[in-house]
């Protein structure tokens, strides 16, 4: 994903539109095409996005390319699951505080009214949803590995034709590998000039001991 001089000051927002072609827009394009060629093979819709660390980019590439997709008319939801450091309010613009995937992942009833409830539509792309990621919880590896989250996500797909999931950061927390279990695909996010050479044995390693699955990466920032 190309980093444009005018976009230095806009890598906390949405750059895709069904009406700008550049360098950048045109990139998401061919995301979401490789993306379409890694789902071809099975019925599957969830594609969870994660990183070594923070900064690599990987919520904004997942926001864009999740309305990138929308674009195309399918209906696509884009998850806040990266509990611990929820950064969709600051590219969406919405309360950073509301409510989201921990309400339901937290309940004792297993109401997927919650889910439905706490879903935001984009003002700008049709049948583009947010599930935000909620109030931090203290406990967030065992609300991912419950089987709420199971739950919520097969909900989910009967209802969207494609679900993003915005994970957290491997090279940090267990999260993304604890979530992992209910994504179809996993999109590794590199980024020039910050990510290390490391990180890519790092990624090695947890596709060769099974922890990641069906794994690809994208370089941002190029």
């Amino acid at each position: 994903i190309p980093l444009l001089a005018d976009m230095k000051e806009r890598c906390s927002s949405i750059v895709v539109d069904k009406n700008t072609n550049n360098m950048v827009t045109e990139a998401f394009r061919l995301l979401r095409t490789n993306l379409q060629f890694m789902m071809r093979n099975s019925s599957g819709k969830v594609v969870l996005f994660t990183s070594s660390f923070s900064g690599e980019g990987k919520t904004f590439i997942a926001s864009n390319l999740a309305a990138s997709v929308a674009l195309l008319g399918k209906k696509v939801l884009l998850i806040g699951a990266d509990i611990r450091r929820p950064r969709l309010a600051e590219i969406f613009g919405f309360e950073q505080n509301a409510e989201g995937l921990t309400s339901y992942l937290a309940a004792d009833e297993k109401d997927v009214a919650i889910l439905d409830n706490c879903i935001i539509k984009s003002s700008n792309i049709e049948g583009f949803d947010l599930l935000p990621a909620g109030i931090i919880p203290p406990n967030p590896a065992e609300l991912l590995a419950g089987t709420n989250l199971d739950k919520a996500i097969e909900y989910l797909k009967g209802k969207y034709d494609y679900i993003i999931v915005d994970s957290a950061p491997v090279g940090l927390v267990s999260d993304s590998l604890i979530a992992s279990r209910v994504a179809d695909a996993v999109v590794y996010v590199l980024r020039l000039d910050y990510s290390h050479i490391e990180d890519v044995s790092f990624l090695n390693t947890l596709v060769d001991e099974g922890k990641l699955e069906n794994v690809s990466v994208v370089i941002n920032a190029e």
